[in-house]
């Protein structure tokens, strides 16, 4: 079973099956209209605001990747990561983009297992403050319209995340023998930022900062499409819609995301029409995004001596 879902096929035929449904249960003339209508000045704020928060990203992955020995300007960090982007569009989930720019860093001197780490590292701190983003606000709002468990999940799972890492060097080697893949767990991917807590901390809260600014885009982006949702509503809903469109069952996310737009928006009166195109502009932005990659992967000549040197090292 797990093997059929971690299959290509599988997940983009769930990718095509769900948008197929969703094309199905909308009134197409409604949605072509909502997307005419679209402020394509706000539309192209988006998209460089998107850009900008890649470039957070690159840089807290800059931050966590100095504790593995990765002491390496700004800009290799950055052309790096935008071509993790662009190798995201060609694979069912994420995990091409991060092997990619693992990597492309393992070039600069470094081992490929700790470029590998330092890459896991801050996919990890990402989505645990995306956590703390939905939890922020379904503490300071409440449940609201989302079942009661779905907010104290929320909550507690981000307190877990949180409580778990300051645990788990006092509880893994006493339970796990050396050569164990937790010990091993541990030993690389947690003990060094336990070294470092005030470098984890700082990324932390770039990364807090990241996804804060991500959101307020959402915000402009439902203004362009003249949608009238509240901002504590995208609080709640934006952070899920990241969390679970990043689980790797579809193609990229695509078809999930714009099926949760569609769900969450409904809980509070926007029709289908108007949550598939707000859901489809977001995934668009994020193609834009990876063909940007594509052309940093073209010119940039840190990645090209990069890819030299792994295509000497592969044929020597």
């Amino acid at each position: 079973m797990s093997r059929i879902l971690s299959s290509r096929w599988f997940k983009i035929g769930l990718s095509v099956g769900l948008f197929t449904l969703l094309f199905r249960s909308i009134d197409f003339l409604t949605f072509r209209e909502q997307l005419t209508a679209v402020r394509l000045d706000l539309v192209v704020v988006v998209f460089l605001g998107y850009l900008f928060t890649q470039m957070l990203s690159a840089y807290k992955w800059q931050v966590l990747a100095r504790p593995l020995g990765f002491h390496l300007p700004f800009r290799v960090f950055w052309v790096y990561y935008y071509v993790g982007m662009y190798l995201n569009l060609f694979v069912p989930s994420t995990i091409a983009g991060d092997v990619g720019r693992g990597l492309l860093l393992a070039t600069q001197g470094g081992r490929v297992s700790a470029a590998l780490q330092s890459v896991l590292a801050d996919r990890v701190t990402g989505v645990v403050m995306l956590l703390w983003v939905s939890a922020a606000g379904f503490l300071a709002f409440g449940p609201t319209v989302f079942p009661a468990p779905v907010a104290y999940g929320v909550v507690s799972v981000a307190v877990l995340a949180v409580a778990g890492w300051w645990i788990a060097p006092r509880v893994i080697p006493v339970l796990f023998a050396p050569g164990h893949a937790f010990h091993r767990l541990w030993a690389n991917l947690i003990q060094p930022y336990h070294d470092q807590a005030p470098l984890l901390g700082y990324a932390c809260l770039v990364s807090f900062g990241l996804h804060w600014l991500q959101l307020s885009l959402q915000v402009v982006l439902a203004h362009a499409l003249h949608l009238a949702v509240p901002l504590w509503y995208l609080i709640l809903f934006i952070p899920l819609v990241h969390i679970l469109s990043a689980l790797p069952v579809s193609f990229g996310g695509i078809g999930v995301r714009e099926s949760i737009y569609v769900v969450f928006l409904a809980l509070i009166g926007v029709g289908r029409p108007e949550a598939m195109a707000f859901g489809l502009l977001w995934s668009m932005l994020g193609l834009g995004g990876g063909l940007v990659g594509g052309v940093v992967l073209m010119l940039s000549p840190e990645v090209q001596q990069a890819l030299a040197r792994i295509k000497k090292t592969s044929d020597g």
